[in-house]
């Protein structure tokens, strides 16, 4: 009876090996491949859902520049821009003796950055307002420069303004605009 039981001990054991090498060792390194198969495509998800992001900023930036873009206003709006700025300024009786413009070409896009040097004169409440309407404007407009001076012994102040305005080239614009269409 000892015997048997040593020889049934003893199958089981043989069983239990071939059982081990026959079906557990290769369904462990399934298990390894698969891990590291799953790791690489983790990797790779997160490199896809980055680059996703990457586009989907791209797109974003590229949707803020042409929205900026189509706020830009015409070449022919450049006298209609100077005549709103000066008649703002004779509106709040400020006086105007002199307005100078000097529009130049940016090279690196299809606009023309003008550049409108001014002197007005008034008194210090219509000035201020003056600056704030003028930052108000919903053209493009940036101050660029502004000296305020008075003379003594009068209520009455001078200003000099720089401004400086862009807007769309027309000719080069749509120059850039066919040969961008042939690119996507």
């Amino acid at each position: 009876m000892k015997h048997r039981l040593l020889l049934l001990a003893l199958a089981l054991l043989l069983l239990n090996l071939a059982f081990f090498f026959l079906a557990i060792l290769p369904t462990r390194r399934a298990v390894h491949v698969n891990a590291a198969a799953a790791q690489d495509l983790q990797n790779r998800i997160r490199s896809l859902r980055h680059e996703e992001r990457q586009q989907e900023l791209l797109v974003s930036l590229l949707n803020r520049m042409d929205q900026f873009r189509n706020r830009i206003p015409p070449h022919g709006a450049i006298l209609q821009m100077i005549r709103r700025v000066t008649d703002l300024a004779r509106k709040l009786r400020l006086s105007v003796p002199s307005v100078k413009y000097d529009p130049v070409e940016v090279t690196e896009e299809a606009l023309v950055k003008l550049t409108v040097q001014m002197e007005v004169g008034g008194k210090y409440a219509a000035i201020r307002r003056f600056l704030y309407e003028i930052e108000g404007l919903q053209d493009p407009l940036l101050i660029e420069k502004v000296v305020l001076t008075s003379r003594r012994g009068m209520d009455r102040l001078s200003l000099r303004l720089a401004i400086a305005a862009y807007f769309l080239d027309e000719e080069r614009s749509t120059g850039k605009r066919e040969a961008g269409a042939g690119r996507l």
